[in-house]
Order: structure tokens, then sequence, then C-alpha cells
């Protein structure tokens, strides 16, 4: 059982890289000539793009790392604990600020704000799916806390 657990956590990682990545290279308007000259960019607007390009790579590290020490916690059994908790709801808030960045990276790089969150919708469905499975782990902990004092 945990090697199809682990399979499906693979896969789940490959997804939410090829996620992180596919907004910046896949369009969902196809006519749209992306284009973004250094150039002409002030320093203040170059400054800013920087940190939002590093923020979003500090995200995404922080997202696989902590998905990385949820799937090595489960294959541990140790399943519903505080610290899968925390580790998916960290998972779920770097998720939603990796979308964040990226909704402002391809505005700026001249794509609607619509086609943005369409490119982008999949990173916060994620995110949100995430925070739920907190939610859903903090009851697993909470049941299995009243089990153990009730016995």
């Amino acid at each position: 059982m945990k090697k199809y657990i682990n399979v499906l956590c693979v896969l789940i990682l490959a997804l939410t890289l090829i996620d992180f990545v596919s907004p910046f290279f896949v369009s969902s308007r196809r006519d749209v000539s992306i284009s973004l000259d250094p150039q002409s960019l002030s320093l203040g607007t170059a400054v800013f793009l920087l940190v939002v390009v590093l923020v979003a790579f500090a995200a995404a590290i922080i997202c696989f790392v902590t998905f990385i020490k949820f799937i090595l916690n489960v294959n541990r059994n140790e399943v519903f604990t505080t610290k899968n908790i925390s580790l998916l709801r960290k998972y779920g808030v770097y998720t939603l600020l990796c979308g964040v960045c990226m909704i402002i990276l391809i505005v700026y790089m001249g794509i609607a704000l619509n086609e943005a969150l369409t490119d982008c919708l999949d990173t916060f469905i994620e995110g949100f799916f995430a925070l739920l499975m907190a939610e859903v782990f903090c009851i697993g902990l909470k049941m299995q806390e009243g089990k153990n004092t009730a016995a």
C-alpha cells in the first residue's frame, strides 16, 4: 500500500512542478506575444519583479520540502499528528503564495488578468485543497485523541 501512496505522491510533486512552471510557457491565448524588455524597465520595477521571482522561488522550494516531509511522516505511520497538519497548512499557504506571484508576473508580462487567473487557477485549487486536507487531518487528530481518552 505504501508503494502506491509513494507513487501517487511523486506524481503529485511532478504535477505541482509542472503547475508552477507551465503558466510562463503556455498562455491560454495563443495569439498573444509575451515580451518583457529588460532595457525598458525602471530600477524600481526591476527590483520589484526580482523580489517577486525570489519570493515565488522560495515558496516553491518550501512547498516541495514540506510535501516531502509530509510523505516521509506518512511512510513512518505518523498520519494524524500536529506536525502533519502544520506541514499541510504550510504547503497550502505557500502554494497560494506561488499562485499570487505567478499572477503578478504573468500580468506584468502583458497577459490580461482574467487570462492569468485562468492560467493559475489550478495552483489556487491545489493550495485550497491542501488547506482542506489539513482541516480533515485536524478533525482526524481530534477523533483519534477522543478515541484514546475514551479507552
